[in-house]
């Protein structure tokens, strides 16, 4: 264990925790006065904000080590001392997280603690994403104990596709705790379970549940960064967002946003449904073989902790591929596609690693949402013709 990592953990965790009470009111349990902790461990905990790593982190006394996007190994004045004090462990979204397992690996038997989210992404709408099945399989893996940590009312605080924070009732706490021996003992498929069950958490289930305010001034700016279907003509990048409301360009249809993360103005009554009926139509988009445009964006390469820039102008995703400029890339050749912030896609290709950034009002998340509706039609297409040969 690194003796100035846990210096500047112990120094700086009960200040963090003032500034979470002080900026959100958030409260915490710490984990060893409620549970006995194993000698090190995995922490994993579900993903509602970007100030995550420090939500979680506030209820450990031991130090432990973040898994954390690529992007932030770009951030010119912040990162050297988020790597001093950190060290971070990088994770390359939209590519094979091989390298990423690895370092985690080496920590844990180093005897460190590693803390990571077990999503992958923030969730955009208030509901725990899908976990991926290779979480149970490192787990196992890595000989060591297990922490569930659940955050909740994180996604009111500061929704996925919101610029601004709010304040209102927030809490986290360890859920579950596991041994070595424990974990021995279970298969992958029951790890998995376990982890998906602890992580679990509705927002809108609990709210509705439990009514709750949180307070602020633009509860409904930047919404377009998720929604870009209106819901009641049917219009694309329609939507424009200004402080409670966003109105629909084309048809006027006004979405009101109140205090308690509601929505007046259209059938549904929260984002959580206003983004399960999208993703519904962009499968149907991708059954019918549409394509989506991004009208003015930039591609970059990243290398070496830089993003060097390849081309500029339309980007164009469809069944056939993503084209931008001169470069085409074929459906079949893009590993994985994914989103970081509001409004930056990932991708890789080969062993080559993107980045695609929009101009400013473009939205950016249709990208990964058809790219990965027209994956499930190919693998659903794979399987018709397997049982038709």
């Amino acid at each position: 264990m690194s003796k100035k990592h846990q210096i500047i953990w112990s120094t700086l965790r009960p200040l963090v925790g003032v500034f979470l009470r002080l900026k959100f009111g958030y409260t915490y349990e710490m984990a060893h006065k409620k549970y006995t902790l194993p000698e090190n461990y995995i922490v994993l905990s579900n993903h509602t904000t970007d100030y995550d790593p420090l939500l979680v982190g506030v209820s450990f006394k031991k130090q432990m080590y973040f898994v954390a996007s690529e992007h932030i190994t770009r951030w010119k004045r912040a990162y050297p001392l988020i790597k001093f004090a950190l060290e971070p462990i990088v994770r390359k979204k939209g590519m094979n997280a091989a390298h990423a397992i690895i370092d985690i690996m080496r920590k844990l038997r180093h005897g460190d603690s590693v803390a990571m989210f077990a999503e992958g992404v923030r969730t955009w709408d208030g509901v725990t994403s899908e976990i991926a099945p290779t979480t149970g399989q490192m787990v196992k893996r890595a000989g060591c104990g297990l922490v569930t940590y659940k955050v909740v009312g994180g996604y009111f605080l500061s929704p996925g596709w919101s610029n601004g924070t709010r304040r209102g009732s927030s809490n986290g706490a360890v859920v579950g705790v596991y041994t070595k021996e424990q974990l021995e003992g279970m298969s992958v498929d029951e790890i998995n379970a376990v982890i998906a069950r602890d992580l679990h958490e509705d927002a809108y289930e609990r709210q509705l549940a439990e009514p709750k305010r949180y307070r602020g001034r633009r509860l409904a700016e930047k919404i377009e960064n998720l929604l870009f279907i209106c819901p009641e003509c049917g219009a694309v990048e329609s939507i424009a967002s200004s402080k409670n409301e966003a109105v629909c360009q084309k048809c006027q249809m006004k979405l009101v946003f109140d205090e308690y993360g509601m929505i007046a103005g259209c059938r549904y009554k929260t984002v959580y449904e206003l983004a399960k009926w999208q993703r519904g139509e962009v499968l149907a988009a991708a059954e019918r073989g549409d394509s989506y445009t991004m009208e003015s964006a930039v591609l970059s390469v990243i290398a070496d902790g830089k993003a060097e820039m390849e081309y500029e102008g339309r980007a164009v995703l469809s069944p056939d591929g993503l084209s931008i400029g001169e470069r085409n890339f074929p459906i079949e050749s893009i590993n994985d596609m994914a989103f970081h912030g509001r409004r930056v896609v990932v991708f890789s290709s080969g062993k080559e690693y993107f980045e695609l950034r929009p101009d400013d009002g473009i939205n950016a998340i249709k990208f990964p949402m058809l790219f990965g509706s027209l994956k499930k039609q190919s693998e659903k297409n794979a399987i018709i013709t397997a049982k038709e040969g």
